[in-house]
């Protein structure tokens, strides 16, 4: 009994300091002016990229997503289901001739019409340019529309099959591994703002391999989720690893060569080459900001608030160490899912398991859920998370907040959320100007408890 008060002691006094460190934009007094002058700089260059996303990208997101939520998902789920029917001919070739797997097929008619709207969409702004020399508002407001898709259906696509290509390096038959290579991830992903070998490299072995821990390019148990100042210094975080920086950085202090080489082969076709020949046949350098910049400003600022619902709690047992079915949250029936990203809780922790199963391994998982009150929801789609974060609209989250335990009150459920949300693991002044620069070889995050 001695022992298990102790442990509980020990684990209130790690908490009590965790919940004391102060929100990211809250710079300590010891911090030098010049310290000061690069977190307020990070900061506005979050602002920056929030109003560009406001006046570019919001409203082509927000049109899609109603029109798609409250008249065209009707219409056009049953033509989805029978081009992606059982007896599909692209579901056939692409079993045959495309993917080492033929369970696999199940990506081919999204991966078809995903292609097909790119192919589509980009031709067009290729013709239009260089037949009238310059790009008109309604043509660059028209790609953007066709960019995001319906229900957002078309940005989530072309991200989702570079991720899972990333994660799978056998995707494919081998005469396309020797040929084309990751389709999406590199060539494709070069107009929806990805640099090449970006999944291949970082996400794998950095994001999965620290499972978001302190190191990760997308770190953020530094800062409060629910505070939109925060959030602007979690911006500029994600716009450098959307440059590749970051993971640069990471890879060359962990002297991880190859992926040091792979990506920074990415970086140079991304911000080198591709700029270089899309001058040379446009001769227009508005047409490379609009048309082939603007996305990744898109991503970077869509990522960022994605994940905030994706990593945005914190749990620790009585050593200290992190508790995986918290710090990565599920959202299950939820109406935006592509191939069971939703679970991001099993993407992290059971990475193999394949989305049509997922619904067995969460059942399997029920009694963990319950032991933890993992960060479980239901009904809603990530954007709609992270946003309820963000607004702090508790009593919206605590509606879709899946209580295995059966016993939590509404009230219960919001104080629990409101206290994993904010926890931090590390000041952001501490994580940004002791840690990051004395990043060790081989830190990786201590074994999660289960």
């Amino acid at each position: 009994m001695c022992k298990e008060t102790s442990a509980a002691e020990k684990k209130a006094g790690k908490l009590l300091g965790y919940d004391s460190i102060p929100p990211a934009h809250v710079l300590p007094e010891k911090a030098t002016f010049e310290e000061k002058v690069i977190v307020r700089t990070r900061e506005i260059i979050g602002w920056i990229l929030t109003i560009n996303f406001l006046t570019f990208w919001a409203i082509p997101v927000a049109l899609n997503g109603l029109i798609w939520k409250h008249v065209l998902r009707h219409i056009l789920r049953p033509i989805f289901f029978v081009i992606d029917g059982r007896y599909s001919p692209i579901r056939w070739f692409a079993a045959k001739f495309i993917y080492q797997n033929p369970r696999h097929a199940d990506y081919a008619a999204t991966c078809f019409l995903v292609t097909l709207n790119a192919l589509a969409g980009i031709g067009y702004v290729f013709w239009y340019q260089l037949t009238y020399k310059t790009l008109s508002w309604p043509v660059i407001i028209a790609y953007y529309f066709s960019w995001v898709g319906m229900g957002g259906r078309q940005m989530g696509g072309a991200y989702t099959m570079a991720h899972k290509e990333g994660h799978n390096p056998f995707l494919y038959q081998k005469w396309i591994r020797d040929s084309v290579g990751n389709f999406f991830e590199n060539w494709m992903g070069l107009f929806y703002g990805n640099v090449p070998y970006n999944f291949t490299t970082s996400h794998v072995s950095i994001h999965h391999k620290l499972q978001a821990g302190m190191g990760d390019t997308f770190y953020q148990w530094d800062i409060d989720r629910t505070s939109w100042r925060d959030f602007m210094l979690f911006i500029y975080r994600i716009s450098l690893h959307m440059c590749g920086f970051s993971s640069l950085y990471f890879f060359k202090k962990n002297d991880a060569h190859r992926a040091y080489n792979l990506l920074k082969r990415g970086m140079i076709y991304y911000w080198i080459i591709t700029p270089g020949i899309l001058y040379a046949v446009t001769g227009s350098l508005s047409f490379i900001f609009f048309i082939y910049l603007q996305p990744c400003f898109a991503m970077t600022y869509f990522l960022a608030f994605i994940n905030i619902g994706l990593h945005g709690y914190i749990e620790y047992d009585a050593d200290g160490n992190h508790v995986d079915v918290i710090n990565s949250s599920a959202v299950i029936d939820g109406d935006d899912d592509y191939f069971g990203e939703d679970d991001h809780l099993a993407h992290h922790y059971a990475t193999t398991v394949y989305y049509k199963d997922l619904k067995d391994y969460q059942k399997e998982c029920e009694a963990t859920f319950r032991k933890h009150r993992a960060s479980i929801f239901k009904g809603f789609s990530i954007l709609e998370h992270s946003l309820f974060l963000l607004i702090k609209e508790w009593d919206k989250l605590a509606e879709h907040y899946v209580d295995y335990t059966g016993n939590m009150s509404k009230a219960d459920i919001k104080d629990l959320l409101k206290v994993r949300a904010v926890r931090k693991e590390i000041s952001y002044y501490d994580y940004e100007f002791k840690f990051l620069p004395n990043l060790q070889k081989k830190h990786w995050m201590k074994k999660k408890s289960s």
